[in-house]
């Protein structure tokens, strides 16, 4: 069973079925695969002259989660999911705007090419923390899909949360410290999950 799962950063979500050329994993507790595994760089957005038909919007990342159940174990009471979650850069979706790129110099893009990166790190952070609830949870027999449904619902509410409270603080307007607050949240948080496999 596969369920998509598409975050509109700027307050839209919505189910989409995308193809992700991902390795199938191997891990049978389950997995959290990245696509691109590194940062982001400018060629991976697409110029465009105007965002979301708002002029004051320079870029926007936009990430998919895909979630696979590989395995359900059986279990006398409950059943407990094996799953993979793949959080992937919707290459389409994600934009900087031409005007933003080509007069901006070299310091302004690489801050906001940072802050960017941001967003797509909330993503691998969701996408961990979805694969470390369901590692817990002991599933009803007949009811484990609305359950993983739910734990996912609750993730992404935390998503838009996150990216919300994320362009709040440090970009509007542009606050270096709050960036740095951020870039350590990012880094210890990932820690913790990856820890907690």
């Amino acid at each position: 069973m596969k369920l998509y799962f598409l975050l509109f950063f700027g307050w839209k979500m919505m189910f989409a079925a995308t193809d992700l050329s991902l390795n199938t994993p191997t891990k049978t507790e389950g997995i959290v695969l990245i696509h691109p595994n590194r940062r982001l760089v400018w060629d991976d957005f697409k110029k465009v002259d105007i965002i979301s038909n708002r002029s004051t919007i320079n870029a926007i990342t936009q990430s998919t989660c895909e979630i696979d159940i590989l395995k359900i174990n059986e279990n006398k009471e409950y059943v407990t999911l094996d799953i993979a979650v793949k959080i992937n850069l919707h290459k389409e979706l994600s934009q900087v705007k031409n005007d933003f790129f080509n007069t901006k110099d070299e310091h302004t893009k690489k801050r906001v090419l940072h802050h960017e990166n941001g967003h797509f790190l909330i993503a691998q952070i969701i996408g961990h923390r979805i694969l470390n609830a369901v590692n817990k949870f002991k599933f009803e027999k007949k009811n484990h899909r609305s359950q993983l449904n739910n734990i996912i619902r609750e993730n992404f509410k935390d998503w838009k949360r996150l990216d919300s409270q994320y362009d709040a603080q440090s970009t509007k307007p542009h606050k270096p410290e709050m960036q740095a607050r951020w870039d350590s949240f990012f880094e210890s948080e990932l820690k913790s999950l990856k820890q907690e496999l």
